[in-house]
């Protein structure tokens, strides 16, 4: 006989603090005060434009000639800006180009990255220079009339095509690349699958147990000591009779709702007699709520919209109930963990299932990200190259760790949620870490026969007898 279900909800670690408090206190309102007066110098040197503008108009001369100050600001601007972009490069151009890829795809990854910062970058350059050097040459002066430069069939061809060419390039290698880590028909036989849950505000992952066969799971079966919904009889029967029970409970409402009507209103009433409505808020909202709903029905039909949703879960498990294939023992030697460990060199599979609302896994370091979508499962394959111990040593950070974490806003605690990802070297280590992790069903206990008693001093002859009295 197996044994109870063993409970998967685990404490989640590197718990990251929440933000801070709105605390005006701890501002700095000497910055903020300089700010505000810079801000205040422009407004006022804006201004004196304005009124120089005025005075042209009024006399006829010309204060400022804005047409060359517009033309010389382009130029600084533009000198401004190339030496910035320098600097940028020069000190933090590491941090740009992307080259620390802990993961074999990532190494492409990170190319196609760079590539195309190359092609944007060298086109960002070219286009401001010409826009700032055009604004500068061909500002306006009395005397001299534009050119009206309409259409010239070369410039179409060469502006269409080239970009036509390097977008083809990009796009064909991003969809190669893209196909190859996340078409299943590309993925290698002996890669290794991990199925990653994720739930407000947290994940799991299942490693399949010594049959390397993950079992089945559904949504349906998902309960509070079940929260995978995975296939295994005991926690099955046991939500079923919670499932009746809870129908059983709704009965017995719908049998009382016109005593609870009545109970409500009288409720009402009292608070209203007694002037309690504002002295007690929050309880008169909720009496006037019962209240209303009761009166106007929204109670009753709430309680059998609630007894049909139970009834068509029991339905749905029952019919499952009636696949023995599906509850064939398989995921109870599966373990569920808080933390997902790797070796080096070998492929993997990850298979992504949400359990609420759409969230998104997102492994950075592995160049990994993937949408996590209810009702369907998603994955992506990548090779680890990197243990963590390497990762530390080239970081020069000695608690620096891998970790998995959502990339979509999907409620208050966002910010909280992601798993820990350890990369060790040797497969022998992760198998020794995989031996210490919990299965669904706790194997059943083998009771050792005893052996039969024998008596620890053998049966003394005459002549030992003997011996002894002497």
């Amino acid at each position: 006989m197996l044994l109870p279900f063993v409970a998967m909800a685990q404490t989640a670690t590197d718990v990251v603090q929440p933000p801070k408090e709105f605390n005006p206190a701890g501002w700095d309102w000497a910055f903020i005060a300089a700010c505000a007066l810079t801000v205040l110098i422009i407004l006022v040197i804006a201004r004196a434009f304005d009124i120089g503008s005025l005075t042209e108009k009024v006399t006829g001369k010309k204060v400022i000639g804005w047409t060359k100050v517009n033309a010389w600001l382009a130029i600084i601007i533009i000198i401004a800006g190339a030496a910035g972009i320098t600097y940028e490069m020069i000190y933090h151009g590491k941090l740009i180009l992307l080259n620390d890829s802990a993961s074999e795809h990532g190494k492409t990854i990170d190319s196609m990255f760079n590539w195309t910062f190359g092609f944007t970058f060298l086109v960002f350059c070219i286009t401001e220079i010409l826009l700032f050097w055009f604004m500068f040459r061909y500002r306006y002066r009395e005397g001299e009339k534009a050119l009206y430069y309409l259409h010239n069939n070369k410039l179409e061809v060469f502006w269409t095509i080239v970009p036509a060419i390097v977008l083809t390039f990009l796009v064909l290698r991003g969809f190669n690349t893209w196909s190859r880590i996340t078409d299943p028909s590309k993925v290698s036989k002996d890669a290794t699958q991990i199925e990653v849950y994720a739930y407000q505000f947290g994940w799991k992952a299942r490693f399949a147990g010594d049959d390397n066969k993950f079992g089945e799971s559904n949504f349906t079966f998902i309960s509070g000591t079940n929260p995978l919904g995975l296939a295994v009889g005991a926690e099955v029967d046991s939500l079923m009779a919670e499932l009746k029970r809870d129908i059983s409970k709704i009965d017995i409402l719908l049998a009382s709702a016109a005593d609870s009507s009545r109970v409500w209103q009288t409720a009402l009433r009292d608070l209203e007699a007694k002037q309690n409505t504002t002295a007690y808020p929050e309880v008169y909202k909720d009496v006037l709520t019962k209240a209303t709903d009761a009166r106007t029905g929204a109670y009753v039909r709430n309680l059998n919209k609630d007894k049909k949703r139970k009834q068509t879960n029991l339905w749905r498990i029952a019919e499952y109930k009636k696949n023995k294939d599906f509850f064939n023992n398989a995921a109870n030697d599966d373990k569920i963990t808080t933390e997902i460990v790797l070796v080096k060199g070998k492929e993997y599979v990850f298979k992504f299932r949400a359990r609420d609302v759409i969230h998104s896994a997102y492994m950075p370091e592995f160049r990994a990200q993937m949408n996590v979508v209810p009702g369907m499962a998603t994955q992506f394959a990548f090779t680890p190259i990197k243990t963590t111990a390497e990762a530390r040593k080239d970081k020069n950070n000695k608690d620096f760790d891998f970790h998995l974490y959502c990339n979509k806003i999907c409620g208050a605690a966002h910010y909280n949620m992601k798993i820990k990802i350890t990369v060790v070297a040797t497969e022998q280590e992760y198998k020794e870490w995989l031996a210490t992790q919990t299965t669904v069903v706790a194997p059943p206990v083998v009771e050792t026969p005893e052996a039969p008693k024998t008596d620890s001093v053998a049966p003394a002859t005459d002549k030992t007898v003997a011996v002894i009295h002497n």
